[in-house]
């Protein structure tokens, strides 16, 4: 079993956040289509205008060679037009690596809530509404039409993600009465169990399902001996992550430089 975070500081845990979510664009980095680059300071994918996200992380840059280092990187996704996304926690370097984002004209999109919980600490299971069902799966789900050539790349992706050895991913689902209406990610990583892609559709919000796919993975983390979970919050769902006890230890930005349209990973 890989090493286990077991120190759950505020410092630990929020540095986990950032480093779960590296460890993740890594994974996706294995995939054939994407080209994976592991720098000495920073770490970045790059799949061209498909999924998944062209992503940077992890930069450990100085402040003399910040500038630099953002402007090589962003030449690369300019010589093939396309967008690149940057994401920046508590280990990114140097302290103030939005500003020299800024500069080079990134937008910051969203500040999400870093979340961690002890899985040590579980509520109690949630009641579920009648005819819910929560399944562990071997395939990663689809719950859009294939219609697209992301949304082709993007199920063609977590599915080979899933099947990765070591295991990493674990897939599960929500049904309604037999109708797939939900899905999250578990992902190990860093140390920790990282949350991924909490997605419920639409008219069957605000019933619980979402919560229960979440006390699921963790339940399952939990089961693989982790002693944290970690994931990025938008204002919609740390009300939910909250009943389930994560707590916030730090802030994760999202960068964006070029279209809009890699803005979602499923579209």
């Amino acid at each position: 079993m890989p090493l286990v975070l077991t120190q759950l500081t505020d410092e630990k845990l929020a540095a986990a956040v950032e480093l779960n979510n590296a460890e993740w664009l890594r994974l996706e980095g294995t995939l054939p289509w994407v080209t994976f680059h592991d720098d000495d300071d920073v770490l970045w994918i790059f799949a061209g205008d498909t999924w998944p996200r062209n992503s940077v992380a992890l930069a450990r840059f100085t402040p003399a060679s910040a500038h630099a280092r953002i402007g090589e990187i962003l030449a690369h996704h300019l010589k093939h037009k396309v967008a690149c996304n940057w994401v920046v926690g508590s280990v990114s370097q140097p302290p103030a690596l939005g500003q020299y984002l800024r500069a080079h004209g990134f937008r910051c999109m969203i500040h999400c809530a870093g979340m961690a919980c002890d899985l040590n600490e579980l509520p109690p299971t949630p009641s579920a509404a009648a005819g819910m069902r929560i399944e562990l799966v071997d395939q990663a789900p689809s719950l859009q039409p294939l219609t697209t050539e992301r949304r082709k790349r993007r199920h063609e992706g977590r599915n080979a993600m899933a099947r990765t050895t070591p295991r990493q991913v674990w897939c599960f689902v929500a049904s309604q009465d037999g109708k797939l209406v939900g899905e999250t990610t578990l992902f190990t990583g860093a140390g920790v169990a990282g949350i991924y892609d909490v997605v419920v559709l639409e008219k069957y919000r605000r019933r619980g399902m979402g919560t229960a796919l979440v006390f699921a993975a963790l339940q399952r983390a939990k089961q693989l001996g982790y002693r944290a979970a970690v994931l990025a919050a938008t204002g919609m769902g740390q009300g939910v992550y909250g009943r389930l006890g994560f707590r916030e230890v730090c802030k994760l930005s999202f960068w964006k430089y070029g279209k809009m349209r890699q803005l979602t990973n499923d579209q």
